[in-house]
């Protein structure tokens, strides 16, 4: 035993600093971010890596990408955009449980794909929280509703789940073949997920059309709502141009190739030329505060632990391993949705995606001669979506959503979350399974 430790001090060592690293992310013992730089030091100190291969190993690409677009994002929360675009939509509603539930989900799955799913998460949850709770219903069956379609809808674009932009950024994969590749078994799913909260929670989203105390108590609720927005005080000109370059941002994304530009230098050029543009409304120090830095920090943390694995060879042995699993490419795809969709839901996603995708690389070279190797990374992306839906632990929006929900006093415990978020998770990666066989064995 001590002969093989000392012989392989190496590979034993990384596994430990990862494995520990983990459990600590898992458990959140330390906030996460501090977890992933610490495990990179102790990697460089004990000079498994050099300092200058923890440096290379850095994929400043996807860092660019999630600073650019928290800029984005942050100056638009502080131009009272999304605050304008919640009032509206409360007003649209009428106060009505049944189409607060259809537009809100519906608002969250769509603003995912192009926001982060975090952030649109931070936007809704509030506001539904004190419509639903104005109505005298329960708010937990929405929170939930709205944590699940944020996950499923950030599977549809490049830039809507942190997952995507991973394996869009280290595979080369654009910002349209996601929503070419992905609309259906997104659409299915986010159709398949209302539909099963309408029939599991009807008491609290029945219409209230004929109950007369319960449409009186709406329309009081939208009147403050409405003279708390009115008092508001918005800027037009700061708006349109906050609402301007968002547009042109996405814009660029869907003519990433056309233009023959990274997606990370088109999210952050419209990152700097809106912060030019507003930089007399609003000061860079308070757009700066905006940026989530402990998360870039565990994105840089984790890329350092991945590439420590493949130095040593551990994710070549796990490729291999993966592939002598069996030789039928269908049946593979199905190991790499299914362990992606499993690990999720007991781990934050982000880590496993990181591990993954080289190991897929090194998958790659070996079944060269497939000409479906691209359904390999849908499969990721599906199962570490849709999976993150799984636990209150799978996915950062999940935790955040409930952070949320608890600072409004609803209490969503993990056993209440997993009666709902469980069984539609493996309805998804069903859905997705059946997907991705279609798209073999048929196109």
């Amino acid at each position: 035993m001590w002969d093989f430790i000392i012989q392989h001090w190496e590979p034993v060592l990384t596994c430990s600093i990862f494995v520990i690293a983990f459990i600590f992310i898992i458990f959140e013992v330390i906030d996460k971010s501090i977890v992933a730089l610490a495990a990179a030091g102790t990697l460089v100190l004990t000079r498994i890596l050099t300092f200058e291969e923890a440096i290379e190993s850095i994929n400043f690409e996807i860092i660019t990408l999630l600073a650019g677009m928290m800029i984005l994002v942050e100056i638009a929360r502080q131009s009272g955009l999304f605050n304008m675009v919640n009032t509206h939509l409360a007003r649209i509603s009428r106060g009505n449980p049944f189409y607060i539930f259809l537009l809100f989900t519906l608002v969250t799955a769509v603003a995912s794909a192009f926001l982060d799913n975090v952030t649109t998460i931070l936007i809704v949850v509030p506001i539904t929280i004190a419509l639903v709770r104005g109505l005298g219903y329960n708010p937990l069956p929405f929170v939930i509703a709205e944590i699940m379609l944020s996950n499923i809808g950030g599977a549809l674009t490049l830039v809507g789940d942190p997952p995507n932009i991973l394996v869009g950024t280290m595979a080369g994969i654009s910002f349209n073949s996601f929503i070419v590749h992905l609309w259906i078994p997104v659409l299915i799913t986010v159709i398949v997920t209302l539909v099963a909260f309408y029939i599991l929670r009807w008491s609290d989203l029945k219409p209230i059309h004929h109950n007369l105390s319960k449409l009186f108590l709406s329309n009081l609720l939208l009147r403050r709502i409405r003279y708390k927005f009115l008092k508001t005080e918005f800027e037009t000109v700061y708006m349109i141009k906050v609402v301007a370059m968002l547009l042109l941002t996405v814009l660029g994304f869907l003519l990433q190739f056309k233009l023959h530009l990274p997606i990370s230098v088109i999210a952050f050029a419209g990152a700097i030329i809106l912060m030019i543009l507003v930089n007399k409304r609003i000061h860079v120090h308070q757009v700066f505060n905006g940026i989530e830095w402990p998360t870039l920090g565990f994105f840089a943390g984790l890329f350092i632990l991945a590439h420590s694995l493949e130095k040593v060879g551990i994710l070549d042995i796990a490729a291999h391993s993966l592939l002598g699993v069996t030789d039928n490419f269908a049946i593979l795809l199905l190991i790499v949705l299914w362990s992606a969709g499993a690990f999720s839901m007991i781990v934050d996603n982000i880590p496993f995606v990181t591990v993954m995708i080289p190991i897929l690389f090194n998958m790659r070279q070996s079944l060269a001669g497939e000409p479906h190797l691209d359904l390999l990374w849908w499969a990721l992306v599906l199962g570490a979506c849709f999976g993150g839906n799984g636990t209150i632990i799978g996915a950062s929006a999940n935790v955040i959503g409930v952070d949320l929900a608890k600072k409004e006093g609803v209490k969503i415990t993990f056993i209440s979350y997993l009666k709902y978020s469980f069984p539609l998770t493996i309805v998804a990666l069903c859905i997705a399974s059946a997907y991705l066989m279609v798209w073999y064995f048929y196109f």
